[in-house]
């Protein structure tokens, strides 16, 4: 009986969308005799209930593939652009403006211990990162492809995520950044990234939290994007200890070989040691955070050090932020070249990890390291999608 009053119910409708559609059909007719409408603007009142579905049709399409790069563990696109400005009082042109970089990445996760990551920049296009994981257990993960080194706390770090606006000096010119001597290789910032294959893991849980944290990797050694050219593979390592859940102290090492001038020996382009000693440690809370980290270096037979120290703290919890930093860079320690740089910063956060972010440094060189002490003003807009 059920179906049958259905079915009933079923016809009755429909006969009565077609008997209101032909009602309509006549009545515009009707004004076209009577001369009220033109026969154009009756066709375009006919074709406007369809174009209104094909609408919601095409809306409803658009809504399902949002839908399916939201909630899709195999999917999940998203990026970062940085607009900044930069003032300096030595350079020739003191004043700059311009797009600093847009990064847009794809991730996924295949399967629950299978995922990948890509990671690609617009402004000087490349690929940065691109890797696979399989991570079995909490204790014991792979990775291999491109990929930051697992040296320095600041080095995981995103740019959307650091203190500052651009990296220390002391991380940029010993973890493979634009001051490095690895960029010799290959004439560019390697970002502290490279080829290679790395585990890594989390060991003993004490109540909310891991005592250990570890990675360990066999590295290509020519940064990003690079060829290889020598016949050896560099090894990193990193461990750190977390006695409690907000403070972690730990430290690795990083033992290779990089093609470049040896300038303390006035020896041509070929393959140098580039090794590399850290000591790192820091600590979060709400408003709060805190990191210092202590860097030796060795290319050739030059050894370098570098020790900084930063801080920030939310002013407006989430919102507003003052940051502070000082940093020691020592690039030849038998002759003492030595730079101190001291940076004070402001940022605000207008949505989410949007931000405005001003920088001011003031960078006091030695006699030995032969530069003018600078004044540096640097200001950025972050928007994270």
């Amino acid at each position: 009986m059920f179906k049958r009053l259905t079915a009933i119910c079923l016809v009755l409708i429909t006969a009565i969308a077609i008997n209101a559609q032909n009602a309509n059909d006549e009545l515009l007719k009707k004004l076209v005799e009577k001369q009220v409408l033109t026969q154009q603007e009756a066709d375009e009142l006919r074709a406007e209930p369809k174009q209104a579905e094909q609408k919601n049709t095409l809306e409803q399409k658009a809504h399902n593939v949002l839908d399916f790069f939201n909630n899709t563990p195999y999917v999940k696109v998203g990026g970062y652009g940085l607009l900044m400005y930069r003032y300096k009082n030595t350079q020739l042109h003191k004043h700059d403006f311009q797009a600093r970089c847009v990064f847009v990445s794809v991730s996924g996760q295949l399967t629950k211990n299978i995922g990948y990551y890509f990671l690609s920049e617009l402004v000087h296009p490349e690929i940065y990162e691109f890797y696979g994981k399989w991570t079995p257990a909490n204790e014991l993960g792979f990775r291999i492809g491109q990929f930051k080194t697992p040296l320095s706390i600041e080095n995981q770090i995103s740019l959307i995520n650091l203190e500052t606006i651009t990296n220390t000096r002391s991380v940029s010119s010993l973890i493979g950044m634009a001051e490095d001597v690895h960029k010799f290789q290959n004439q560019k910032n390697n970002s502290g990234r490279d080829a290679g294959i790395m585990a890594e893991g989390k060991l003993f849980q004490s109540n909310n939290h891991e005592l250990v944290q570890y990675a360990v990797g066999l590295f290509q050694g020519t940064g990003m994007n690079t060829s290889e050219n020598n016949s050896t593979k560099d090894i990193a390592f990193n461990v750190m200890l977390r006695p409690v859940k907000n403070f972690r102290i730990g430290g690795g090492a990083y033992w290779g070989e990089a093609h470049y001038e040896d300038e303390k020996n006035n020896k041509p382009l070929g393959d140098h040691v580039r090794n590399r000693w850290i000591i790192s440690s820091d600590y979060t809370s709400d408003r709060f955070y805190a990191r210092a980290e202590w860097i030796n270096g060795s290319d050739g037979l030059i050894d370098k050090e570098g020790l900084y120290g930063v801080g920030k703290y939310y002013i407006l919890p989430q919102k507003f932020s003052v940051v502070g930093k000082v940093d020691y860079f020592n690039k030849d320690k038998d002759k003492n070249k030595e730079v101190m740089d001291y940076t004070i910063g402001l940022d605000y956060y207008f949505y989410k990890q949007c931000r405005v972010h001003l920088n001011y440094t003031y960078s006091d060189y030695s006699h030995k390291w032969g530069d003018k002490n600078t004044h540096a003003v640097l200001g950025q807009m972050q928007f994270v999608f």
